[in-house]
């Protein structure tokens, strides 16, 4: 496998002994210069410290129950200590996942670690969501670069494929000069279930959990429990809540897992490619050969299956297919998925306007939709009349999409969640909200896909049923559930037993479940997931969970000098030997190794303790310091890595 060579480990003892060496030697020059400015040899000046010699504390997140986040998160703990124990102090939390996502929402995690996985194969769904100031996390981490936005919207947009490719090099070599983000490893898949479950297959665009795909013996089979059910498909997940089982706000896998069965799109993969589609509530894929795609890449038109029945008992139109488009925008989460049709359905998507009078063109024109309680209705981010010139119901089988722009990924955009075809009865008034937190559908479903929602019992499990009247067969196992197991061991104990027929296995400790009796496990081919760590430069004092643990100022990661000390003291490769059983690359970036976009070219941070130790000497205090502090700043400023 051709790519980046991940970096040689520093051995952390040396780097250590030379940091505080280096610091010795620093301090004695400072306390010099400090006593001559005692006797009048110099005039002190009021100057900041360093983070390094003044220290900091910092909180750490990950989701409860995941092994890997932990360790990471333990690995810096370690490192960042080293360089100055005493002064420089991490603590390392976990909470549960809803909760872990409603701390990212509000900007209260001053660092966070998490993973991405596609929404669609383009480019444009890793670098919009992290660099564009309008995407997902580079809102979240309160990072903007007008200039940068401007790259994005043309690099996405552009048709000659070569042009495309450099495009998104030369904002993958800025991006890891500015070090927004951590990319810490890119994993290969890893499944383990009962050797008795037929029909799974891995696709890298989806999480593999298509359960119409699957089927069970009839009969128990050798070594199956007394418990056995053929009518029931058990998966043993880790702790975690869904963030919405909305297809218009949840942007996160444990509610994308459900969604992928109960919601549909108009076209989806074809069993395990990651680039040919298939009809699936339309009658075929749109070409330009067959007109379904106009010559100028402009206009999108999609033929609708007939005998589509939701799970409510009304017939799909294209209305409904309008409709949903029409409530994601409307909706406009801003740190959902609506940007992915936004941007190339809505002009001028990502303008800004004055609203304030300050000659400032800083707010959104299409926010987030709202509640109003004053007249107890939904005010729409993207108001109706807007999206009408974008999406049209041609006749009761037809509908119409007419972009802005041409855009190469649009059929692919379409078969994220985010197109999921909702029943326009069902939803009711005001997109399904009747107040500022109720909205019908964050807990409730109703789709066309091959099972029904049953019910979801938070911190508990998710219930879904097979759908008698889906448009296809009907699913053979009749009944799946999706049961939170916190513990990792008692998955493993339950997967060997048969009291589960899948279980979610944490890297470092799939040897207990390799080569044995009963279970099959697919393991090594190439994901598009990317684990990262996110540094939030605009962080929320105010909504800290646990404001004793973390000293540092509201924009501590919008210094370079702090983000690339942190991107500096990661142990990658033992991140990756340790935590992922060397299953792992190390990313040089957003783009993924194996997608179009990706360069070999782009660098990779090392673990390098001296460095880190470098640049956080450069990363000033923002609070006044005693002269050695400052002496020490200007001297080690001198030092060229």
């Amino acid at each position: 496998m051709e790519g980046s060579t991940a970096a040689e480990p520093k051995k952390s003892g040396g780097s250590k002994a030379i940091v505080f060496l280096l610091v010795g030697l620093l301090i004695g020059a400072a306390i010099g210069a400090g006593i001559m400015m005692a006797l009048g040899g110099g005039e002190e000046e009021e100057t900041s410290g360093n983070y390094l010699v003044d220290g900091f504390k910092l909180e750490l997140f990950y989701n409860s129950g995941n092994i890997q986040r932990e360790m990471a998160c333990q690995i810096l703990k370690e490192n960042l200590e080293s360089l100055n124990p005493g002064k420089i102090e991490i603590s390392v939390s976990g909470v549960e996942w809803a909760q872990y996502l409603e701390l990212r929402k509000n900007g209260a995690m001053p660092a966070m670690f998490l993973g991405w996985a596609p929404d669609y194969a383009d480019p444009d769904n890793y670098i919009q969501p992290f660099y564009h100031q309008a995407g997902t996390y580079a809102s979240m981490c309160g990072y903007g670069n007008d200039t940068l936005d401007a790259m994005i919207e043309d690099a996405a947009t552009e048709l000659d494929v070569d042009v495309r490719a450099d495009k998104y090099k030369q904002i993958s070599m800025d991006m890891y000069e500015e070090c927004i983000f951590i990319w810490t490893a890119q994993a290969t898949q890893f499944h383990a279930e009962r050797e008795w479950i037929d029909g799974w297959y891995f696709n890298p665009m989806h999480s593999g959990l298509i359960y119409y795909s699957f089927d069970k013996p009839d009969i128990a089979p050798e070594g199956a429990p007394s418990t056995y059910d053929p009518d029931t498909f058990l998966m043993a997940t880790i702790e975690g809540n869904p963030e919405s089982l909305d297809p218009a706000i949840g942007y996160e896998t444990a509610g994308g897992e459900v969604m992928q069965n109960v919601y549909e799109t108009l076209l989806f993969y074809n069993g395990s490619s990651a680039d040919e589609l298939v009809p699936v509530l339309a009658t075929e894929v749109p070409t330009i050969d067959n007109g379904g795609i106009s010559a100028d890449g402009l206009t999108y038109t999609y033929n609708l299956r007939a005998d589509v029945m939701f799970h409510d008992g009304n017939t799909m139109t294209s209305e409904d297919v309008r409709y949903s488009i029409e409530r994601a925008l409307a909706i406009n989460d801003a740190h959902g998925p609506a940007w992915m049709l936004g941007q190339v359905l809505i002009p001028d998507y990502y303008d800004l306007i004055d609203t304030d009078g300050d000659g400032e063109d800083d707010t959104s024109l299409y926010g987030q939709g709202s509640w109003n309680s004053t007249t107890s209705t939904f005010d729409p981010g993207v108001p109706p009349e807007v999206t009408a010139g974008a999406v049209w119901a041609v006749d009761a089988d037809t509908v119409q999409f007419n972009l802005t722009t041409p855009y190469p990924a649009f059929l692919y955009a379409m078969c994220y969640n985010v197109g999921s075809v909702i029943s326009k009865a069902w939803v009711g008034d005001n997109y399904g909200f009747t107040g500022s937190d109720a909205n019908k559908l964050a807990l409730d479903m109703c789709g066309t896909g091959p099972y029904e929602f049953v019910e979801w019992l938070p911190s508990d499990k998710i219930t879904m049923e097979a759908f008698a009247d889906y448009h296809e067969e009907p699913a053979a196992i009749t009944n799946v559930i999706i049961q939170q197991i916190a513990d990792a061991s008692t998955r493993i104990l339950m997967l060997k037993n048969g009291d589960v027929d899948c279980a979610a296995i944490p890297r470092n400790m799939k040897t207990q479940v390799e080569n044995q009796t009963g279970i099959d496990v697919m393991q090594g081919l190439g994901t598009f997931n990317v684990d990262f760590l996110g540094l939030n430069q605009a962080l929320n004092l105010d909504a800290l969970p646990n404001p004793e643990r973390t000293d540092v100022p509201t924009d501590f990661f919008a210094d370079r000098y702090v983000r690339l000390a942190f991107a500096h003291a990661f142990n990658y490769d033992q991140y990756i030997e340790e935590g992922l059983l060397g299953t792992a690359i190390q990313p040089n970036g957003a783009i993924p190794m194996g997608m179009f976009g990706y360069s070999a070219d782009v660098p990779i941070y090392d673990y390098n303790l001296d460095k880190a130790g470098f640049y956080l000497y450069m990363a000033e205090t923002p609070v006044d310091s005693d002269s050695e502090s400052s002496v020490l700043s200007e001297l080690v400023a001198r030092i060229k890595f």
